[in-house]
């Protein structure tokens, strides 16, 4: 029976238009992004830029982190990640006033005016031009470095950087975690072949590309599958057939299950086609460089790092479809996508996965970032499973109250506890 309403339902779902929205929506995300993907060649010698790398050297960390301060002491508001999702802080009076007394003990910058114009001064001088001209590309330019205080130590500059962190609530960038990884200084010849051999040797060529494929491909697949479970959801009750559904004598949980599974396979089948062009790209690049892929990286990165995702969003369609017989779940859903899509900004490099819906890696390189940040990024997607599984049985329950005509909803929650005969 399961395999049946299985079928069926991928049926429907293949003629549903919106479905066919999203197929296009997919498409038109590769084919912008990464429809001209180019294999990236071996580093030369005497290239004019090699990309950037984390720096463990303490004055560049200081030099960095300072920046950072300064930029957020400025801007009077601090992104943190205190559980490893993202939040916007905006400080008292008081502690905004400690910040400041940090700032001007560990950078010798005495006020607010002070620290914006260092960082005007900096990107003016970042090429010359006028500094409000530089503002407006202030995202293109090199991110505010700022000179240490003269006898700081990197000791005490820690501690300091530690009490701001405490005042943020924790998950800053001055925490230990965040700092350290946050110096970027750019690679020499010797740093990027290095960083080209892991892509090479340990990636396996496509393992870099699948992560690169993933990083875009999760943006829109933290949204989109919401529609369709919502419309699913209403499908019955538009068409005036749910009671004549409820008297079936398929269980609950093999509609919800059949249903959940057919919305996860529709959704993932035009993700792994799409992953047969990078696939090929590769393989025609290996094919010539005498390079041994991974045939299977795709399809693994695309269950490993996707699906949980595309399986969570579905998941809360389908719970507050059936919770509230309303489109409620867009609302949620859109809601919950823009604060991930937002709080993954400054994680695009990879290695600071957190527990973002999106976890994001936007570069084939960074395979040590990976590696180190991997234990983050499978209990990330393991909660997010999970959560899943829990949403599709509350749904079950939910749906099954309503069969027994325990529960009835209509844009609200009516208590009707004699059961319908």
């Amino acid at each position: 029976m399961l395999g049946q309403l299985f079928v069926r339902e991928c049926r429907q779902t293949a003629k549903s238009l919106i479905y066919w929205l999203i197929v296009l929506i997919l498409i038109f995300d590769f084919t912008t992004q990464l429809g001209e993907m180019e294999i990236d060649e071996e580093p030369q010698p005497g290239q004019e830029s090699y990309g950037y790398r984390q720096s463990e050297d303490p004055d560049i960390i200081m030099r960095s982190t300072l920046g950072q301060l300064t930029e957020e002491y400025v801007r009077e508001n601090y992104t943190t990640y205190p559980i490893g999702f993202y939040k916007n802080v905006t400080l008292n009076e008081k502690d905004d006033a400690r910040i400041g007394q940090i700032l001007e003990e560990t950078a010798g910058i005495a006020g607010r005016e002070s620290a914006e114009q260092v960082r005007e001064e900096w990107y003016a001088a970042q090429n010359g031009q006028d500094s409000a001209d530089n503002m407006e590309n202030m995202m293109y330019q090199e991110p505010l470095k700022v000179k240490p205080a003269d006898g700081l130590t990197y000791e005490h500059f820690t501690e300091l950087m530690d009490e701001a962190d405490k005042i943020l609530g924790g998950g800053s960038n001055y925490g230990k975690e965040y700092r350290e990884k946050n110096a970027q200084v750019p690679m020499t010849y010797e740093d990027a072949v290095k960083e080209y051999g892991a892509l090479i040797e340990e990636d396996r060529l496509t393992g870099g590309y699948a992560r690169l494929f993933c990083d875009y491909m999760v943006i829109f697949l933290g949204i989109l599958p919401v529609f369709l479970a919502v419309t699913r959801g209403l499908r019955d009750r538009r068409s005036m057939m749910q009671e004549l559904i409820y008297t079936r004598k398929c269980s609950s949980l093999t509609v919800m299950v059949s249903r959940y599974l057919a919305m996860l396979v529709m959704l993932t089948l035009p993700v792994l086609i799409l992953s047969l062009n990078p696939l090929l790209k590769c393989m025609s690049y290996a094919g010539k460089a005498g390079i041994t892929v991974d045939m299977l990286a795709f399809v693994k990165y695309t269950f490993g790092w996707l699906l949980p995702t595309v399986m969570a969003v579905t998941a809360l369609g389908m719970f507050l479809t059936e919770l509230t017989d309303t489109a409620a779940a867009v609302l949620v859903q859109g809601a919950w996508w823009f604060i991930a899509v937002f709080g993954g900004v400054d994680r695009l490099k990879g290695g600071m996965y957190g527990w973002n819906l999106m976890p994001r890696h936007n570069t084939e390189l960074n395979w040590q970032g990976f590696h180190g940040g991997f234990a983050q990024l499978a209990a990330n997607r393991l909660f997010y499973m999970a959560a899943a599984l829990l949403l599709v049985a509350l749904t079950v329950f939910i749906y099954s109250q309503k069969r027994k005509g325990r529960l009835h909803i209509r844009g609200k929650i009516l208590a009707n506890r004699k059961s319908k005969s």
